[in-house]
């Protein structure tokens, strides 16, 4: 891995689906009067077979702990394995014999955005989501709650655009930039290896990142709808070319 890091889980759907996929956490704090739900007991167990250090506390202190504002009466500190560089994640893609199937979110920044975007990537099938370098996580304890874990079990990889595009097209990854104009998405051959690029949500896909693409596709809408929100239209691309390569097109 490229860099050991942490990331608190604080919700109880994402620490359970982390749990059972077998991930590490450093500890888990649980508030002293913690309802007995199923949820809780099967985090309670998962975590005593595995030895991961639990700690009671009051859930004043949790409230403390805890930075979004869901509050939940558990909440995890895992180790964050997912980020890597792009050579390392397709050199470990190739030896297991899979296709390479990225996004690339050109500034994407809001929460939500990320936290569906990366729950849909993760059930697509989707084994890499590149973002530019930032100072701090792009992927946080709040995407974490909203996408429940997934933004944790996909790989990241953080790195300039241009040098990823770069790295992507010369391992002849397609990569197509989702925009307002270009061809309507389901007539563009999907198949094979391929990368989607999608832009922020005020400004779209910046110039130097599009100019780079491969080819450019639409969503076709309803005249007086100018777009569509960025985690519907990734959602739509990704899965049509889930349907071409079924169908074979």
């Amino acid at each position: 891995m490229a860099r050991q890091k942490y990331v608190q889980i604080e919700s109880k759907n994402a620490l359970l689906e982390l749990l059972r996929e077998g991930r590490d956490f450093e500890k888990i704090y649980l508030a002293n009067n913690a309802y007995k739900d199923p949820k809780t007991k099967e985090i309670v167990q998962i975590a005593g077979e595995r030895h991961i250090p639990m700690e009671r506390v009051s859930r004043r202190a949790l409230g403390r702990r805890v930075k979004t504002s869901n509050f939940e009466s558990i909440v995890g500190l895992m180790y964050q394995e997912n980020q890597y560089g792009l050579d390392e994640l397709l050199d470990q893609l190739y030896e297991a014999g899979q296709q390479p199937f990225f996004l690339v979110l050109d500034h994407v920044k809001y929460s939500q955005n990320l936290g569906a975007i990366a729950r849909t990537a993760f059930a697509a099938g989707v084994n890499g989501i590149v973002t530019p370098i930032k100072k701090g996580n792009i992927f946080t304890n709040e995407t974490a709650r909203i996408s429940m874990g997934a933004s944790e079990r996909i790989p990241i990889v953080e790195m300039n655009l241009f040098t990823a595009i770069k790295e992507l097209k010369k391992n002849a990854i397609k990569v197509f930039a989702v925009s307002m104009e270009g061809k309507n998405y389901y007539e563009a051959d999907l198949t094979g290896p391929a990368a989607f690029v999608v832009g922020a949500e005020d400004v779209g896909i910046t110039s130097g990142v599009h100019e780079r693409a491969d080819e450019t596709l639409m969503i076709p809408m309803r005249e007086g709808i100018g777009s569509l929100n960025v985690s519907s239209s990734t959602a739509i691309v990704m899965y049509e070319k889930l349907r071409q390569e079924v169908s074979g097109k």
